[in-house]
């Protein structure tokens, strides 16, 4: 769900005229971090430390070690972060922790000794245009505002006897591994009233397999857990007062080492990267749950990454970062690759390339809104803290609408990205260079103040677009291209939206959360964005976790598991909300907060005529659940609307990152359910067997090489986005480009109903798609795929296991059969064409069935195939039928071309001159055709062709060299290339006018002169 896009930006602390910040040089960065609020960030190199602002990417503050420091404590390690952000604590090569206060001043100006001291950047706003997120760091009370100054004071040095392994920061204490002895112990930070924790002895935890010491430490604040990492082992331990812990990680290949690792809270994951390049995911629950590795993030062959260096996560936990020895890759959540830096064609990028993080990342961390990536570079970089890559991501990563199938949006600092492909012609939708994506800027003032964008909705019918930030909201027309805002500024920072922003029709429906208060709240587009135009308020008892519209109906799940069913009821002057039930999920969800996507699914009956308030006691509802897409379907249902109902749970699939539901709208699989687990689709074609028990598995599962962006079924078309790097001597940096891939699906989902043997299933579904303009080009995949697949199999497939034939019982239910089997042999190797044939018949049977069916054009593509497989004598017959055809339907030029390769076939025109006098009996009386046999000779019966003056062949041209096919015989495909050089007719002194008419004069043999 996440791409990078445009090309890195670089944090320098060397000024522009080449001077650097301060009176020292900027050093090699070792690593980089962000606070827990994520505005401030440091980078630690071998003697300096620097903090930097994150909005605006700006240096505040920078420590450089003396020399007498560095000579007493040794150099810098690595550095965490205390989690009120207030304290660094630094780790040095001599086993020492250097401890730094960092203290916020309110200040208008920034003094100091250099001449070029200037105001503080609050100065500037009224002169500068305001980037992203930079407004809402300017008040003086914000602690990291730009008006405040950031000052490092050295307040600790303490040294560790028994030498350090590896620390991490955990509230208000630090984690410490040490080596000798191989223990862990929680220090306390200095300046913090916390009492000491005993020091533990690796040895006395009985639930470590081994005494190796911990070379790697991580906390999860969220999952309150800690991630230890020995050189072989890794566990997940907790402390209450005394270690607790489980081993869900062995490294099985000798030489190999677990390096690094990385907790996912939003999906309960942990990442172990190790020396070999590989990075395995493991889902941990609970203590009492065992850990199960769901995914394994490997780059394709040949690539050779190297050390897994780090690994990072965004914090809705929808991607995973690597960064390896040689390069980086970008991962979704279960495994699909998303973005990497390798390739090998480096050599053709100019030599003063700048982005060396393409060529490893020994530190990095996703920015706020997961829209920036911060990077240090594995290689020296001089005059470079860090790098800063942009990224796009999918509004489903904020709100997940499972019925907006066809809607996929993007979204990056400061514009939204619309994909339009289904307004294209089906003819132009698999078109390579087809831009169907619209940018839509966001205006800069609502960015300043408000950004990150935190939700983004686009109607149905893809006229209205809305986003909200961190307050406020803004609509927009896709028709007239204008934004409406809200016209009072206090009524925008009065509240935020929270649960969801929905379109029904020009109503625009709003989750929101002001000042304690939650409501929802409907804004018509036709009027001002102003609370006093609100078509209707509604307040609710908790937050709203999660809401969705079906028909008429607005569901909303709540922060205390209840979920209500709301009607839109529009009247002559509004429209309204009325509350037809409410429902509790106590018991059933265990964490609201844990659901990221939701689906309604009525019974036919009721949807069409029963009781709106009897729906939410009918209603089988679909959950996404982290990674587990949750079927719960009524049980019991009682007579009255309030009476309990309980429910049957079902975990239909595990491991999903997206799901998409077509149960709105009409057309093909319009009950169908799709399901994407980072590496293919499961579908179930009709969701109505699946609520009916009839079935639980997938109907099918589609591989993809592409990350699934939107769901065309209209169209049988997948939308798939994929990224990569263009690098040219031309630039100094590597320009990244998101594109969109277009996929039928169709000629897999076939394939596999085929594979099942269920012929009536696959011709019910491909009949529902027969009106595309690309139906035909499914077929061929289908069929090509089968074919190549059994041709190429060794050892071949056992005949009961070989679809071909079945395939070919399925294209006969189809009135273009014919000319797929055709275009298969034309696209295909001629190897293949006795297993297609003995399978779909003769050519020439083919061939002639094409002639019944008035189908000139495909009998001439099988003309190639008789010629190669059938005897000549069938050939010549063959020739002379599609001629007569040709001559009947007066199709000149086509009957050029077939006498063009019939000539090409051999040196001496034998079978050209042959096939024209088997086409003599066929011909009316008047046809120009007919042959002057005076003068053909008697071994033939028909003339050699003699040089013409034509426009092809001037009269200058000498004559061809003549082959001697006995010792060297010329490859009838080698011929076919030249076919339109070589043909050409004697025709009578009177059928010469009919062919002026045509463009092409040939001339008889008695009336060329020759030299």
């Amino acid at each position: 769900m996440y791409w990078p896009y445009a090309s890195a930006r670089r944090a320098s602390s060397v000024k522009g005229d080449g001077g650097d910040q301060g009176d020292s040089p900027c050093q090699d960065t070792i690593q980089i971090a962000q606070s827990r609020d994520a505005t401030l960030w440091f980078a630690l190199s071998s003697k300096q430390l620097q903090v930097w602002r994150t909005r605006p990417c700006e240096l505040s503050v920078q420590v450089q070690r003396t020399d007498f420091s560095v000579e007493k404590y040794g150099e810098n390690l690595c550095a965490a972060w205390r989690s009120d952000a207030c304290a660094i604590v630094v780790r040095t090569n001599r086993d020492m922790l250097l401890f730094y206060e960092v203290q916020v001043q309110d200040t208008l100006y920034t003094y100091g000794t250099d001449a070029q001291s200037l105001p503080a950047s609050q100065h500037f706003q009224h002169t500068f245009q305001q980037m992203p997120g930079e407004q809402f760091y300017m008040p003086l009370d914000t602690p990291t505002g730009a008006g405040a100054e950031i000052q490092l004071v050295f307040r600790h040095a303490i040294a560790v006897e028994p030498r350090i392994a590896s620390l991490v920061a955990y509230d208000a204490y630090i984690l410490i591994s040490t080596i000798s002895p191989p223990a862990v112990q929680l220090m306390p930070w200095p300046d913090l009233d916390t009492s000491a924790q005993p020091t533990v002895l690796l040895k006395d935890l009985p639930w470590l397999q081994s005494e190796s010491l911990i070379q790697h430490l991580t906390y999860s604040r969220a999952m309150a857990i800690f991630v230890w990492l020995s050189s072989d082992k890794a566990y997940i331990s907790q402390y209450s007062g005394q270690w607790d812990g489980i081993c869900f990680c062995e490294e099985q290949e000798q030489n190999t080492k677990l390096l690094v690792a990385a907790v996912n809270a939003r999906f309960s994951l942990v990442a172990v990267g190790d020396s070999q390049g590989g990075i395995c995911v493991f889902e941990y629950q609970s203590v009492e749950d065992p850990v199960t590795q769901v995914a394994t993030l490997q780059l394709p062959a040949p690539i050779q990454p190297g050390n897994v260096l780090t690994i990072a996560s965004t914090t809705d936990g929808y991607a995973f970062f690597a960064g390896y020895q040689h390069g980086w890759a970008l991962w979704s959540t279960y495994g699909a690759l998303l973005a990497h830096s390798f390739r090998d064609d480096w050599d053709s990028c100019t030599r003063v390339f700048r982005d060396e993080f393409m060529f490893g990342v020994r530190s990095a961390f996703f920015g706020p809104s997961n829209t920036e990536l911060f990077l240090v570079s594995e290689r020296a970089s001089e005059d470079v803290v860090a790098f800063t890559l942009p990224l796009v991501k999918s509004a489903s990563s904020l709100h997940m609408l499972p019925e907006e199938a066809s809607n996929a949006i993007l979204l990056s600092d400061d514009r939204v990205m619309i994909y339009r492909g289904y307004e294209l012609q089906d003819q132009s939708l698999l078109a390579q260079d087809n831009d169907a994506w619209r940018h839509v800027m966001i205006p800069s003032a609502y960015l300043a103040s408000h950004w990150p964008i935190r939700y983004a909705s686009l109607s149905s019918d893809a006229s209205f677009l809305a986003i909200a930030g961190r307050r406020g909201l803004l609509h927009f027309s896709c028709e007239s291209g204008r934004w409406k805002a809200f016209t009072n500024p206090v009524q925008e920072y009065s509240f935020s939206v929270r649960g969801g922003l929905l379109w029904f029709q020009h109503v625009l429906i709003a989750a929101c959360d002001a000042d304690g208060e939650y409501q929802l709240r409907l804004y018509s587009r036709d009027t001002e964005l102003n609370n006093a135009h609100l078509l209707d308020l509604i307040k609710l008892p908790c937050a709203v976790q999660y809401c969705f519209l079906f028909d008429t109906s607005l569901l909303v799940y709540t922060a205390d598991n209840s979920l209500y069913h709301y009607l839109i009821t529009p009247t002559d002057q509004s429209i309204r909300l009325r509350l037809c039930g409410s429902i509790s999920f106590e018991g059933i969800i265990g964490e609201p907060a844990r659901i990221r996507a939701m689906s309604w699914i009525l019974p036919p009956g009721q949807q069409a005529l029963g009781d709106p308030a009897q729906d939410l006691s009918i209603a089988s509802l679909l959950f996404l659940i982290d990674g587990k897409v949750v079927l719960l379907q009524p049980a019991q249902i009682g007579d009255q609307a309030q009476e309990d109902v309980s429910y049957d749970l079902q975990i239909l699939h595990t491991r999903i990152e997206e799901y998409w539901t077509n149960l709105q709208n009409r057309g093909p699989l319009h009950d169908s359910l799709w399901c994407f687990d980072g590496h293919s689709i499961a579908v179930w074609p009709s969701v109505t067997s699946i609520v009916g028990g009839i079935t639980h598995t997938p109907g099918a599962i589609l591989q993809q090489d592409t990350y699934p962006a939107s769901l065309l079924l209209a169209k049988g078309a997948i939308v798939g986005m994929e990224c990569h790097a263009v690098v040219r001597r031309t630039i100094d940096t590597a320009l990244w480009q998101t594109e969109s891939k277009v996929t039928p699906f169709l000629h897999t989902l076939l394939r596999v109903y085929l594979d099942r043997k269920q012929l009536d299933t696959a011709v019910d579904m491909a009949t529902r798609w027969r009106s595309l303009i690309y139906f035909g080009h499914s077929l061929e995949l289908l069929l090509h795929d089968v074919l190549e697949q059994e041709a190429d199999a060794r050892p071949p497939i056992a005949k009961e296991d070989q679809r071909l034939l079945l395939t070919l019982q399925f294209l006969d239910h189809f009135e273009i059969a014919l000319q797929i089997v055709a275009h298969v042999a034309r696209k295909t190797e001629a190897s293949r064409w006795p297993m297609l044939f003995a399978a779909a018949g003769p050519p020439n049977q083919l061939l002639m069935s094409c002639l019944e069916e008035q189908d000139t054009d495909t009998a001439r593509q099988y003309l190639l195939v008789v010629y190669e497989m059938e005897a000549r004598e069938i050939s010549i017959a063959m020739t002379a039928q599609v001629l007569a055809m040709l001559a009947k339907n007066t199709d000149w030029d086509a009957l050029r071309e077939v006498l063009s390769f019939v000539r090409s076939l051999d040196d001496d025109g034998e079978r050209f001159h042959a096939s024209l006098q088997a086409l003599q009996p066929m011909l009316p009386a008047d046809s120009p055709l007919h042959l002057n046999t005076t003068e053909l000779p008697n071994h033939l019966q028909a003339p050699k062709p003699a040089l013409v003056s034509t426009p092809r062949r001037p009269a200058s041209q000498p004559k061809r060299k003549e082959f001697d096919t006995s010792s060297s015989p010329i490859p009838r495909t080698q011929l076919l290339q030249n076919a339109s050089r070589h043909a050409s007719l004697n025709l009578t002194p009177t059928a010469v006018p009919v062919w002026q008419s045509n463009g092409r004069i040939v001339m008889a043999p008695s009336q060329v002169q020759r030299p």
